[in-house]
């Protein structure tokens, strides 16, 4: 007699505290940009994230269990760390210079459509049609969200600022499908560790030859303490959370809690920022957990006849 599987998984607890802990990003990362540059944010981000890691695994007594992965998946993790670290944070401040918070929330989420289509090329996962239309309500949920107050474009939109906006997407999409084949045969802070050490390498070479560490020198206790508490939750947490789910989901199903993000990051902005939203984010939240219900839920039952008619 087969046993029933159980309705809740940990993986979709674990894929809300990673998205907040993102959204945690835009509310209190706005307040540290006011003293710092944008990359030196996001090298702060990546080195402190790095030295969690590696805190915690020597702890726990497994340093040298990142040795003992192949060079090949040493190397391919490094490779990740430029997609899902270094390439992506860089683009998306850079497309912050040059367009809106809202618009660039909205295009770097499309990463989900990405992921979805390229969880069916390099995969080969099965994309239903219900997966779609989940997608789909999430993706309107998230675009009511970001432009609540009205839907009129704000005249600082430029094309390159948009480009950006889209490939860092695309960024994360390939890091998200690669780190799946890497975590085919890894544990997933092994992989964090080396791909956050490879981002956290090149963004601080960047910052160097750009923007340089000044305003890091002279930045005062209250902000480090909120980019170290940022670094600890959105870097040191979120992504090993994010690699672990990836290990035991799909990566399309995994990729729909993204659409979460932005929910959080409005909440959040409300609370921390004193901001204030019309009705319509509520409307747009409603979208955006429909299609989480959606997408959770009738695939889940749809593979599962799937499997009983085989």
């Amino acid at each position: 007699m087969e046993k029933k599987q159980p309705s809740f998984r940990i993986e979709y607890l674990l894929m809300l505290i990673t998205t907040f802990f993102w959204a945690l990003g835009h509310p209190v990362g706005r307040i540290i940009l006011k003293h710092v540059h944008p990359f030196q944010l996001g090298a702060v981000n990546l080195v402190i994230g790095f030295l969690c890691l590696f805190l915690f695994l020597t702890l726990t007594g497994n340093v040298k269990k990142l040795f003992s992965m192949s060079g090949r998946d040493i190397l391919f993790s490094f490779v990740l760390g430029v997609f899902g670290f270094f390439l992506y944070q860089t683009l998306t401040f850079s497309a912050l210079v040059r367009i809106p918070a809202s618009m660039n929330a909205i295009l770097v989420s499309t990463n989900v459509v990405f992921i979805a289509l390229l969880s069916a090329l390099i995969l080969k996962e099965r994309i239903f049609l219900i997966k779609i239309l989940g997608i789909l309500l999430a993706f309107i949920g998230v675009v009511i969200i970001t432009f609540n107050r009205g839907f009129a474009l704000e005249s600082r939109v430029s094309l390159m600022g948009c480009s950006f906006s889209i490939l860092a997407a695309i960024s994360f999409a390939l890091y998200t499908i690669f780190g799946k084949k890497v975590l085919e045969r890894n544990d997933p802070l092994h992989v964090s560790t080396f791909a956050l050490f490879s981002g956290a390498v090149l963004l601080s070479i960047l910052t160097a030859f750009t923007s340089g560490f000044y305003e890091l020198e002279v930045a005062g206790k209250s902000t480090w303490l909120l980019m170290v508490m940022l670094s600890v939750t959105m870097i040191g947490i979120a992504y090993p959370l994010w690699f672990s789910c990836l290990k035991g989901m799909q990566a399309s199903h995994v990729s729909i809690y993204i659409y979460m993000t932005p929910v959080f990051a409005v909440i959040l902005s409300l609370i921390i920022l004193h901001e204030r939203f019309a009705w319509l984010f509520w409307l747009g939240a409603a979208c955006v957990l429909g299609g989480i219900v959606i997408t959770t839920l009738f695939t889940r039952k749809i593979r599962a006849r799937s499997t009983q008619s085989k």
